[in-house]
């Protein structure tokens, strides 16, 4: 009697886990550690080295980034080019940029244990998950948007291809449709994935559901800041215009500008004599020149600043959930003391806060809510997770409750593969 006991309590449990879908993670920005190949490179001084050998080298993060004269090293390698004429990227000459672990690298950068670990630990202890196994990390050149993760040029982007490639193959390995789940920049890449480079079809014979954390949908101001003199990226070590020259060069940097659809007429920068919206970001940068980007960033404004909003609806047969917090101040105004000028490269010298995540502004993390129409074939669940910060989504215990709650009911929604989800649509905002 206890054996069989014992049999049909073994066989519920290994049905069960085999059952979970298997789970596709898609980091944010600066969320994916890059490495280098370099090749005769032209570098800034002789401290960089200029030849790898034809070895990769890691880039993002390395330990050597602190010290000053290595930052130079480091924006020669992740300098991002943009020609408007041939709307192509390049690298610097000589210099190759890819994200490190993918596909199949399983060792994995110490910065994924640094984001992920928590959750990962979280998962693998109470549902079974294992890396490699039935959970996948997804990770991309956080210099780029969609144009370049879809149409790769000189060797740079070409990211959905890859994530196309990973999501069919964990769903050939495991038998069952995939759940994406992506973190802050890796929201509006998923959705430009799923929308632009993939088709309904396909959609439905391979994801099973969508968790959504901390989505910045239509921007965020601080990447204003990083226009008028950078942003530290949380590190107060760093002086305000240490990494500018990557953040302003980077088309992914238009996507995390606050876009006048959320942030309509509300002023973000202020001088002594004007207030500027985000309808003024283009004049803003063309005003401040190359410290801000100069050309080449008013060609990336123009070419992609009507992107988001242009996606801000559901993907048909993706049922999405829209995880978010709410209640951390969240820097909204950057007040300066000087007039914006040619060559402009200053910190604020007052913040005004807001609501929002820490990082990006409530109006951007209620886009969905606020702009995206019901969809026949698509169904979406806001959750809303008072006072936890843009990154501690990725380890708050309730999160990680909700996300394992989620992970075992995805298997009553047709998850095996060959299936269709038909569920009406609906918002429901859970505090």
């Amino acid at each position: 009697m206890r054996f069989a006991l014992f049999l049909a309590y073994a066989t519920y449990t290994l049905m069960g886990a085999m059952s979970l879908p298997p789970v596709v993670l898609v980091p944010g920005l600066t969320g994916s550690a890059l490495e280098v190949r370099l090749n005769n490179a032209h570098m800034p001084h002789f401290e960089c080295s200029s030849n790898t050998d034809g070895k990769w080298t890691r880039a993002w993060l390395a330990p050597t980034m602190v010290i000053p004269r290595e930052i130079d090293c480091l924006i020669a390698r992740l300098t991002l080019t943009y020609n408007a004429t041939s709307d192509s990227y390049s690298n610097l000459p000589g210099v190759e940029v890819r994200a490190r672990g993918f596909p199949d690298d399983r060792e994995h950068d110490f910065l994924y244990k640094l984001e992920f670990e928590t959750m990962l630990d979280h998962l693998k202890a109470d549902l079974g998950y294992e890396l490699g196994k039935n959970i996948f990390l997804a990770p991309y050149d956080w210099r780029l948007a969609g144009d370049a993760h879809a149409h790769p040029t000189n060797g740079v982007g070409g990211f959905y291809s890859q994530l196309q490639q990973l999501i069919e193959k964990a769903v050939s390995k495991t038998s069952q449709k995939v759940a994406l789940v992506s973190h802050s920049l890796g929201c509006p890449t998923t959705l430009a994935f799923l929308h632009r480079f993939v088709s309904e079809e396909w959609r439905a014979t391979y994801i099973d559901g969508w968790v959504a954390l901390s989505g910045p949908w239509l921007g965020a101001s601080m990447q204003a800041k990083a226009y008028m003199g950078g942003d530290t990226l949380g590190v107060p070590i760093l002086s305000h215009d240490y990494v500018k020259p990557v953040q302003v060069n980077a088309s992914s940097g238009v996507w995390l500008a606050p876009n006048p659809m959320a942030f309509g007429e509300t002023p973000i920068i202020t001088t002594p004599a004007r207030n500027y919206t985000a309808r003024d970001l283009p004049h803003l940068v063309s005003t401040i020149g190359k410290q801000a980007g100069g050309l080449q960033t008013v060609a990336l404004l123009q070419k992609l600043s009507g992107d988001l909003p242009s996606l801000q609806a559901f993907p048909s047969r993706v049922h999405m959930q829209n995880w978010y917090s709410t209640g951390v101040k969240t820097a909204e105004r950057f007040e300066y003391s000087k007039e914006v000028t040619l060559g402009f490269n200053e910190a604020p010298t007052k913040i005004h806060y807001g609501d929002g995540d820490g990082t990006v502004n409530i109006m951007s993390l209620k886009s969905v809510e606020r702009h995206w129409a019901p969809e026949e074939h698509s169904s979406v669940v806001t959750k809303v997770f008072p006072g936890v910060s843009h990154f501690g989504m990725l380890s708050d215990d309730n999160v990680l409750k909700a996300l394992t709650g989620y992970l075992k009911s995805s298997r009553f929604q047709g998850n095996s593969t060959g299936g269709q989800n038909n569920v009406t649509p609906s918002v429901a905002i859970i505090v």
